[in-house]
């Protein structure tokens, strides 16, 4: 293959780019000089810190180097100050394996969770698949969010419910903002390991279409894992609902996570699950 028969890695290319420019010489030791047209580091000074030639970085920030080491990754990731979760996504977009790859989920570990979720009682609690995709949800769950399972299955997703739900926007009340950019660096650390799959491409083109935020949060390539453990909530039957995120993860179900979100206090929401018809 000749190297201009090399399919260009887009993705990889942009986000290089954009971490690179969000990184000051003086966080490296280097000094400030004048002429920088652009804000941020100079490809040479990135290859010169990172340990590499400038023309490898080159290749690499513009997408055409065919493959790349984890030790090269991790010195990249490294001088552009990437965070835990962006790092892990650069491996994702260079195609590089950071870790054993994952069991696909089956369903024997599908019941399990299951009867998990039904353990948990007023504890809301639901498992998200590939893309944010609710996969299941149990009752005291249904009643603070949203019944998933009764939307049709292409709307069964957290990122669109956030963004697109008027219920969300009132129940994450001044919240809302950051709870979605959470939620849509989720699917930024999914899409860097499934590019090619149709569910990512049916979410984004419509939250493209229909959410002025999700477009922001996604030209700006933001990366999370939901670290935010603290959630306060307004429900509208309970009042004021403050909730702590535990997530789980699935032997034998690797792509599943189960999201346990436990009340500071229950009395409250206990009481208006056990009025319900």
């Amino acid at each position: 293959m000749t190297e201009t028969a090399i399919p260009r890695n887009k993705a990889l290319a942009a986000f290089l780019r954009d971490r690179r420019g969000r990184v000051e010489p003086s966080h490296l030791g280097l000094p400030h000089t004048s002429g920088r047209r652009v804000p941020g580091l100079r490809r040479e000074e990135v290859a010169h810190v990172a340990g590499v030639s400038v023309d490898y970085y080159a290749r690499l920030e513009q997408g055409r180097q065919r493959s790349a080491s984890p030790s090269v990754l991790n010195s990249v990731a490294r001088t552009l100050r990437l965070t835990k979760d962006e790092r892990r996504h650069l491996f994702d977009l260079a195609r590089v394996p950071d870790e054993p790859p994952a069991a696909e989920p089956d369903g024997v570990a599908e019941q399990r969770v299951r009867r998990l979720l039904i353990a948990l009682g007023d504890n809301p609690a639901m498992v998200i698949g590939r893309f944010v995709d609710i996969v299941d949800a149990n009752p005291a769950a249904s009643f603070v969010f949203a019944d998933f399972a009764a939307m049709p299955s292409a709307e069964r997703n957290g990122v669109r419910w956030m963004l697109l739900s008027e219920r969300a926007r009132e129940l994450y009340g001044d919240g809302w903002e950051s709870a979605a950019a959470e939620l849509v660096g989720m699917l930024r650390l999914d899409a860097g390991q499934y590019p090619e799959d149709p569910r990512l491409g049916e979410i984004t083109a419509e939250l493209v279409e229909h959410s002025p935020l999700f477009r922001r949060l996604w030209r700006d390539q933001t990366v999370s894992t939901w670290q935010h453990h603290q959630k306060l909530l307004r429900h509208p039957e309970v009042g004021e609902i403050e909730l702590t995120n535990e997530f789980l993860t699935v032997h034998g179900a690797a792509q599943l996570r189960v999201i346990v979100m436990i009340p500071t206090d229950s009395g409250a929401l206990s009481l208006a699950l056990a009025a319900r018809p």
